[in-house]
């Protein structure tokens, strides 16, 4: 069920009006965790059962941790970790590792799995339930309601893509009553009305009208063009991705809960390491806290700090797929940032400031994004050479790229909304929200119209339901 369909928007309403009905918080996380489940298996039935291994491992372990004598804890959460995350690993990253052991043990072929299904949602609720173990491990009361836990893990509005949710945020709401205000209605419906626009006005019109065909066949495509549909594609994943995010944001608020945002206009970053503050932010806090904290952050001397930071870029690129052009994708960012660090550490160092500086780091830090999306988007990495080569050539002819004035005025459109300054839109929000409620539905029912105006007529997928 995509967010971006007639079925959520039926949905949706239905689930709030029945969750608001029920009067205890016990009833409402019930009702919350039977919706969700019937949201989730509504993918692929089947899927439910690895979710709800994955929820039983966390929840288990989490109980036994706590009854364990100390020297036993950190085995136990080794153990549950391997029981949480082996599912994800057979899904999503055996095929990949074991044919590439194939290529240098030959006689092991028939030990490599077939590249299969890979469950809906998985790379984030198994990295939510290890995250709430971690926590436990380190000191956090456990949960003692199961259905709570349960519900924490598989809320169906950041289920599939995020936002990765902490158990101080969301785990904590469900045990508070909750209240649903006018503002918050409006809050949401601005929320669903953007992501509406992101999805199906911006990310789906680049993406039929400019990204597919030149990655398809770059090789048919001058150079001017495939840069323009880096652009486009670069666009066209933040519009994708920070949609659903606005999605599962206001779709959040109209049941009563406050999630974490996930973007930060990421592409007025001014560094790399700006870029993934503002990107992705709920991954990125992720892999800060439970990986690059406990490996020694910025702290030691010589390389610790850039072996820190390269391991975890590394393990944000693989965390996205399991392909050679996502280590090299982690690997390029994870350079990017440890040679930022190296050149801000340099004796005598002084930050430069003032328009022409932060203009000049800006140019350098969004071309990298840009050009880093070649291995993003990519099959392999010899499909990003085709790319890369395509880009490089071909530069004799400078017409005007073959795209509709449509996609061109998306294009155009979508960049400079995103360079505004975030007070403008902060500003439509809170003006939206006081407006009467029957105008929300008029200027919902707008946005609907234009989707099926100057959409493109299909459910495309969210790319982020890959990962």
């Amino acid at each position: 069920m995509l967010f971006s369909t007639f079925d959520y928007f039926l949905f949706l309403p239905l689930v709030a009006v029945g969750h608001w009905m029920l009067g205890g918080k016990g009833a409402r996380a019930t009702f919350l965790l039977v919706t969700s489940a019937v949201f989730y298996a509504a993918w692929n039935a089947p899927d439910a059962l690895i979710l709800a291994w994955v929820a039983t491992a966390g929840f288990v372990a989490s109980h036994t941790l706590g009854r364990l004598p100390e020297r036993w804890r950190t085995p136990l959460l080794w153990l549950a970790a391997g029981a949480m995350l082996g599912p994800l690993c057979f899904y999503k990253y055996a095929h990949f590792g074991l044919s590439n052991v194939a290529v240098l043990i030959p006689g092991i072929e028939p030990w490599v799995p077939p590249k299969g299904h890979l469950p809906i949602g998985i790379s984030f609720y198994s990295f939510q339930a290890l995250a709430y173990l971690i926590d436990v491990r380190r000191g956090e009361t456990p949960e003692r309601d199961p259905i709570r836990y349960a519900t924490f893990l598989c809320f169906f509005p950041h289920l599939v893509a995020g936002p990765i949710l902490r158990s101080s945020t969301l785990l904590a709401q469900l045990g508070q009553e909750r209240h649903l205000s006018r503002a918050d209605v409006g809050y949401a419906c601005w929320r669903l009305g953007v992501g509406l626009i992101k999805k199906l006005l911006v990310a789906d019109v680049l993406q039929q009208g400019i990204v597919d065909s030149v990655f398809t066949d770059p090789g048919a495509f001058t150079g001017l063009e495939v840069l323009v549909a880096l652009y486009a594609y670069t666009l066209q994943i933040y519009a994708d991705f920070s949609g659903y995010t606005d999605f599962a944001i206001g779709s959040s608020r109209l049941l009563g809960f406050h999630i974490p945002e996930n973007f930060e206009r990421p592409y007025q970053a001014t560094s790399v390491a700006d870029y993934w503050r503002r990107w992705h932010k709920t991954l990125s806090n992720w892999v800060r806290d439970y990986v690059y904290y406990p490996l020694g952050g910025s702290r030691g001397a010589g390389i610790m700090p850039y072996r820190n930071t390269m391991i975890t870029l590394l393990i944000l690129g693989v965390w996205h797929g399991a392909n050679w052009t996502f280590v090299v994708y982690g690997a390029l960012h994870g350079l990017a940032v440890s040679l930022n660090r190296w050149w801000r550490k340099r004796p005598g160092w002084v930050e430069p400031h003032g328009p022409l500086a932060l203009g000049w780091r800006w140019a350098l830090t969004f071309q990298f994004v840009v050009t880093a999306r070649i291995l993003f988007r990519a099959d392999d990495l010899a499909q990003a050479g085709t790319i890369v080569d395509a880009l490089t050539s071909r530069w004799e002819d400078l017409s005007l790229p073959r795209y509709s004035f449509h996609a061109w005025g998306v294009l155009f459109v979508g960049y400079a909304v995103h360079f505004t300054p975030r007070a403008w839109a902060e500003l439509a929000r809170e003006r939206f929200i006081t407006l009467p409620a029957p105008v929300w539905g008029v200027v919902l029912a707008g946005i609907g119209w234009a989707t099926i105006r100057y959409g493109v007529g299909d459910s495309l997928a969210f790319i982020y339901y890959a990962f």
